[in-house]
């Protein structure tokens, strides 16, 4: 297999996702607020990503391991009263799905869903990486195949934001007005009147951003379509005032205390919550709170495990090479964040993390901030050994690889 030249690594980021539209534009004017759709007129626009001719194996691939849910692949259709129905994949003995099966299922109607394509696919986990290095926000995607004259599901609101990358064939979209705006997971309606705000037709290279809230349906008509939609789980300023009440109940009894025995039966005291609330907004006017709840949701970001790119083993096989002129990088996609206490400062990435003495931040910070450098360029105290220990342990841990 070939290896992926890191300059695509690189461009599949939130600036290539909307281009030509600014992600500052994007930012200002539809993040949260309204859709955007970017029709491109170039239909090799996302030829970097899987495609049609790569469906068979994400099939098969997403099955036959430990990971496999019930969930990753669906095989469900709508019809045109919006009735759903769905068909349980059928597996052989060890696990992998009955690929044809799902052949017949598809040309009955069924869509074909795949979730999770960033736990499979090298280079979504790198279009997804990528996205959460702007947006510090959790990133998944699924992939979607409907046949001609199909649609798989009915009118519904997602809780979360979502980019749609068309990757072969046509798609029509039908989007509704929200009638929650920005639902918090677990409270979009079942049902609701569907009212049309707006249609777009997507073709080969074109996307759609839809912030969560509002409903639609997609439908195909001549042809087939195969499309990515990009899930941004964004943190709300609900979940970080939770980890910020959760950091504070850590050096606060009066947090960690039970509430009054047969509490439901009568009203609390208000006094007592005044002073719990007068405390807690105390302690985030002071900073440090703050700063602990975005440490908080940091490393629930790191713990969101993708796919690995390809090539680390090479540079394993390199290190006892390594030398004051050697180039290493980091992917692209590999968003890290240096953290410092009084005693140690680390380096986090993807599910893993380096520690080490303080007097190793500087150096740290450098690493972080680029994604190529000499071994010698490395700034701060350590000598010419210790540049290349530090090295050796990061290319180790999985964070920098040795360009060939």
């Amino acid at each position: 297999m070939a290896t992926i030249d890191v300059s695509v690594l690189q461009q599949l980021n939130l600036d290539w996702l909307l281009h030509p539209i600014i992600s500052s534009d994007f930012f200002c004017s539809h993040w949260e607020k309204q859709p955007l759709f970017v029709a491109r007129g170039d239909a090799d626009y996302f030829s970097s990503l899987p495609g049609l001719d790569s469906v068979d194996e994400l099939i098969t691939s997403t099955y036959g391991s430990a990971a496999r849910t019930p969930t990753d692949v669906r095989i469900i259709r709508s019809d045109q009263r919006g009735k759903p129905s769905e068909l349980e994949p059928h597996l052989h003995g060890n696990g992998t799905p009955d690929i044809q099966d799902i052949y017949r299922a598809y040309q009955e109607g069924y869509s074909i869903v795949i979730n999770g394509i960033h736990l499979r696919s090298a280079v979504i986990a790198n279009l997804s990486r990528n996205l959460e290095g702007v947006l510090h926000h959790r990133v998944g995607a699924n992939m979607y195949l409907t046949p001609r004259r199909g649609q798989g599901f009915a009118p519904h609101a997602d809780t979360h934001d979502v980019f749609i990358l068309q990757l072969h064939g046509v798609k029509h979209w039908h989007v509704g007005t929200p009638s929650n705006d920005l639902p918090l997971a677990g409270t979009a309606k079942e049902s609701f009147e569907f009212i049309k705000h707006s249609e777009f037709t997507l073709n080969p290279g074109d996307v759609l951003y839809l912030p969560r809230g509002f409903p639609h349906e997609a439908v195909t008509s001549h042809s087939s379509s195969l499309h990515l939609t990009v899930g941004i789980y964004a943190y709300r300023w609900v979940d970080f005032m939770t980890e910020a009440v959760a950091a504070a109940a850590d050096d606060s009894m009066k947090l960690r205390g039970a509430l009054p025995p047969g509490f439901l039966d009568g009203p609390f005291e208000t006094e007592h919550i005044s002073d719990i609330l007068e405390s807690f907004v105390d302690a985030i006017r002071h900073g440090a709170l703050a700063e602990q709840a975005k440490a908080r949701l940091s490393d629930k970001l790191f713990r969101d495990a993708k796919a690995v790119g390809s090539g680390h083993f090479r540079s394993l096989d390199s290190v006892s090479d390594l030398n004051l002129d050697s180039l290493v990088f980091r992917t692209p996609s590999l968003f890290c964040k240096v953290r410092s206490n009084s005693s140690e400062t680390r380096i986090g990435f993807a599910t893993n993390f380096v520690s080490g003495p303080l007097f190793l931040e500087s150096a740290f910070n450098f690493i972080a901030g680029r994604h190529r450098f000499a071994v010698r360029d490395i700034p701060g105290s350590l000598g010419a050994q210790e540049k290349i220990d530090l090295v050796n342990r990061l290319v180790g841990e999985g964070l920098l690889q040795i360009q060939p």
